[in-house]
C-alpha cells in the first residue's frame, strides 16, 4: 500500500507539470504570432506611407518587370495547283465537269517541306532578309501551267479577230466564221469552268489566326476574289451573247451584219478571259513566292526549325526578338496613378546591371483595372486592383527580357 500511494503522488505531480509547459508553450505561440501580425501590417503601412510620401516628393518608387518581345514567324497555307493535263491540247464540252469533279475540296492540312533554312538561331537578321524556302516542286508547275493557259486565251482572242476578217469575206464564209464562233463558245465555257475552280479554292484558304505574322508575298483573297467574281459575272455575259450570236446567225446571211457584231463580243470575251487568266498567273506566281519565309522586322532568332522536316499549316517556324527598346510593365493602384502620366521620366536600376541606371519614359497608362499577375514581384497586396502602365526604355543598354526592375518614376519633371 505505502508504495501504491508514491507511484500515485508522483503522477498527480508529472501531470501538473506537463499542463503547466502546455500553457506556457501556447502563450509564448500566441505571442509571436501576434508580433508576426503587427509587423505585417506595420511593413504595409510603412511601404503605403513610403510610397505616398514618395509620390508627395515627386517621385514613385515601384517594381517592374521587363517584357518580352516576340514575333512568331508561321509556315503558310500552301495550296497546291490542280494539274491540268489537257493544257495543250484540245478541250471537249465535258472536260470542265470532269476537272471539276477531281479538284480538291479542301485546303491540306500540311504547308510543305522545308527544303533550306538560311538562319540559325542566335543570328541577328533584318526585316525582309529570307529565312526558309520551302519546296516549290508543284507550285512552280503551277505557275507554268497558268502562264500556258494564259497564253492559249490570247490565241483565242487572235482567232476570234481571224474569224471576223473571215466575216468581212462573205457570206461564203459564214459558215466558218459560225464554226469558229461555237468553238470559241466552247473554250470560253471550259475557261469559266477552270477559273470558278480557281475561286473556289481561294475562297477555301484558310484565315492566319489573330496576331500571327505571315511572310511577304502570301496571296490577299481579299483583292483576288473580288476580282475573280467581276471577271465571272462578265464571262456569263459574254457567254448568253455568243449563244444569241449563234442563234443569229443560223437565220443566214440576210443576218451577216448582226452576226459580226456578236463575233466582236465573241473577241471581247475571250479578251476578258484573256486578263482574268493574268489574274491566275499573277496568284500562282504569289503562291508560288509564299513559299519564301522572309524576316518581318530586325531582330535577333530565338528559334528556328531545321530543314528537311514537315510544316503544319500555322505551325511556328522562326521566332524573333525585336531589336526596339525595351517595355517595362508595372501596376500602380489608383492612389499612385493620380501623380503619374504619358511622358513622365523614369529610371531603372536592376540586380544584374552593376549599379547602372537606365532613363526611360511612361509610353502608355492601361484603361481598365485589375489585379497584378501573382508573379509580379510587388510591395502591393495581389488582391488590390491596380493599372499597368508601360516605360519605354531608351536606345543603349537593355536588360534581358523577364528581368525584375526597380522603378523611379519622376512625377515634378512636369510644370
Amino acid at each position: 500500500m505505502l508504495v501504491s500511494d508514491n507511484y500515485g503522488d508522483g503522477n498527480g505531480v508529472s501531470d501538473r507539470r506537463t499542463t503547466a509547459a502546455n500553457t506556457d508553450i501556447k502563450r509564448r505561440l500566441t505571442i509571436v504570432v501576434l508580433v508576426l501580425a503587427l509587423l505585417g501590417v506595420a511593413s504595409v503601412a510603412v511601404a503605403y506611407f513610403q510610397r505616398q510620401s514618395g509620390a508627395d516628393r515627386g517621385y514613385l518608387q515601384v517594381a517592374g518587370d521587363v517584357r518580352a518581345q516576340s514575333y512568331v514567324v508561321r509556315a503558310p497555307a500552301l495550296a497546291s495547283p490542280t494539274i491540268d493535263v489537257t493544257v495543250g491540247f484540245a478541250t471537249s464540252s465535258q472536260a470542265p465537269a470532269s476537272r471539276k469533279a477531281t479538284a480538291p475540296s479542301s485546303q491540306p492540312t500540311v504547308s510543305g517541306r522545308i527544303a533550306e533554312v538560311f538562319v540559325a538561331e542566335g543570328d541577328r537578321v533584318v526585316a525582309g532578309q529570307m529565312l526558309a524556302r520551302l519546296d516549290t516542286t508543284l507550285l512552280d508547275l503551277g505557275v507554268r501551267q497558268a502562264e500556258t493557259a494564259a497564253a492559249k486565251a490570247r490565241a483565242d482572242v487572235d482567232v476570234l479577230v481571224g474569224a471576223l476578217d473571215t466575216i468581212d469575206s462573205g457570206q461564203a464564209d459564214l459558215a466558218k466564221a459560225k464554226r469558229d464562233l461555237t468553238a470559241a463558245l466552247a473554250k470560253a465555257k471550259a475557261q469559266r469552268a477552270d477559273l470558278a475552280a480557281q475561286l473556289a479554292q481561294l475562297e477555301s484558304m484558310p484565315t492566319p489566326p489573330p496576331g500571327s505574322v505571315l511572310p511577304t508575298g502570301t496571296p490577299n483573297p481579299a483583292v483576288l476574289i473580288p476580282q475573280l467574281k467581276a471577271g465571272l459575272a462578265q464571262i456569263d455575259a459574254g457567254i448568253a451573247k455568243m449563244e444569241s450570236g449563234l442563234r443569229t446567225m443560223a437565220s443566214g446571211s440576210a443576218k451577216l451584219t448582226d452576226a459580226k457584231t456578236q463575233a466582236e463580243n465573241g473577241r471581247e470575251l475571250l479578251g476578258i478571259v484573256a486578263e482574268t487568266r493574268d489574274i491566275a498567273t499573277a496568284l500562282a506566281k504569289a503562291r508560288r513566292d509564299s513559299a519564301i519565309i522572309t524576316a518581318p522586322v530586325d531582330g535577333l532568332v530565338t528559334f528556328a526549325r531545321r530543314s528537311g522536316g514537315v510544316a503544319m499549316v500555322n505551325a511556328p517556324l522562326f521566332r524573333i526578338t525585336p531589336d526596339a527598346p525595351a517595355l517595362i510593365d508595372t501596376y500602380l493602384t489608383a492612389e499612385q496613378l493620380a501623380h503619374v502620366r504619358v511622358g513622365d521620366p523614369a529610371e531603372v536600376t536592376y540586380d544584374s546591371g552593376a549599379g547602372a541606371v537606365l532613363n526611360g519614359s511612361v509610353t502608355a497608362i492601361g484603361e481598365d483595372s485589375a489585379f497584378p499577375p501573382t508573379t509580379f514581384p510587388t510591395d502591393v497586396v495581389h488582391m488590390t486592383r491596380t493599372t499597368r502602365v508601360t516605360i519605354t526604355l531608351k536606345t543603349g543598354a537593355q536588360p534581358p527580357a523577364g528581368t525584375p526592375v526597380d522603378l523611379t518614376i519622376r512625377t515634378d519633371s512636369r510644370s
